[in-house]
């Protein structure tokens, strides 16, 4: 038969558990007389904020650059878009979808096979791109070259030696307009460095570096393609300094107003038109076909009513013509305020 606990006894294990000590050793004492011991509370715990990171794909490139690049290409969009309705003779239009990073693998895995896939060179700068334009966009742009309504392939196959001849031409466009933009950040010699129909078989870079994929949406008529440009990240790195909001808002950091007092020079010599005017008088078109010399035109204006003072046909001050040293001037009274 279990013993029974005095009051004593549970006092004296109520104050032992409190106080972190051992329980005593009493002849008989069972683990159940344990449950009278009340639960200790638990401790206060900090909890700190967790940031999740991927290190296979750590961040490259800073959101300052990720914008301008964004900025850039954007503008690259538009000037295509008009290159290539004027090369086509079609209305086509082009727009930029995404800019992000990921790695090369995975920039790999996300097309297409076979492709269109090119190596780009971009002198000065070390390494190369890669341009890829998916097929369902490089079969009707062909087809309407030679002539043809522009209509995409039943089947996508591999590009023939004299097809990728042909698209050639539509490579060095995009090329072109490319460097036109590039212009603002630094002057790019961009050429085609290889080819392939498979993506696998050129090695831009590793495949667990970083690149910045910028995707452009291409429609013209019923068809819709895709092209890929995938810059790796070390090529941009020794210009990482030229990325900067300049170039995209119109704004040019001086240290002195040499550029203002040339610009202010260059105003004083615009010349413009200035003609003292009197409106509100109206005649009828035959009135006014039929008018002759000598011929009197009623005014509603009297003759001490101010005249209005245009410039550029734009009514700038109010006024009187006076004569001034034998030449008429236009003396200024009050200014018109246009809403």
């Amino acid at each position: 038969m279990a013993k029974i606990l005095t009051q004593e006894e549970v006092d004296a294990l109520l104050s032992t558990v409190q106080t972190g000590g051992s329980a005593p050793e009493e002849p008989g004492f069972t683990q159940e007389f344990q449950t009278v011991s009340e639960p200790k509370k638990p401790k206060a715990q900090n909890f700190k904020k967790v940031t999740v990171y991927n290190f296979k794909r750590p961040d490259r490139v800073s959101k300052e650059q990720m914008r301008s690049l964004h900025f850039l290409h954007d503008r690259f969009a538009r000037n295509f878009s008009s290159s290539l309705s004027a090369f086509l003779r079609t209305i086509s239009e082009i727009n930029l979808v995404s800019v992000e990073q990921l790695t090369y693998s995975e920039f790999l895995l996300s097309l297409p096979d076979p492709t269109c896939f090119c190596s780009v060179s971009m002198k000065p700068l070390e390494g190369n791109a890669a341009l890829e334009i998916n097929p369902s966009l490089v079969f009707p742009i062909i087809d309407k070259m030679l002539g043809g309504p522009g209509e995409p392939l039943q089947e996508i196959r591999a590009l023939t030696a004299i097809e990728q001849s042909i698209f050639e031409a539509i490579l060095k466009l995009v090329l072109k307009d490319l460097m036109d933009v590039w212009e603002q950040i630094i002057q790019l010699d961009m050429k085609i460095h290889a080819q392939e129909t498979s993506p696998q078989l050129i090695q831009v870079v590793a495949p667990n570096e970083v690149v910045v994929l910028i995707v452009f949406e291409v429609k013209f008529q019923d068809v819709v393609g895709m092209i890929n440009f995938c810059i790796p990240s070390i090529i941009l790195e020794p210009i990482s300094k030229e990325f900067d909001q300049e170039w995209y808002t119109g704004y040019k950091k001086s240290d002195t107003f040499e550029e203002a007092r040339m610009l202010s020079e260059l105003m004083k010599r615009v010349y413009f038109e200035v003609a003292g005017e009197i409106r509100g008088s109206t005649i009828s078109v035959r009135d006014f076909l039929n008018l002759e010399a000598g011929d009197i035109i009623q005014l509603v204006n009297r003759p001490d009513d101010p005249m209005i003072l245009s410039v550029n046909s734009v009514p700038k001050h109010r006024g009187q013509v006076v004569l001034l040293n034998k030449q008429r001037s236009f003396q200024l009274e009050e200014p018109i305020i246009t809403p």
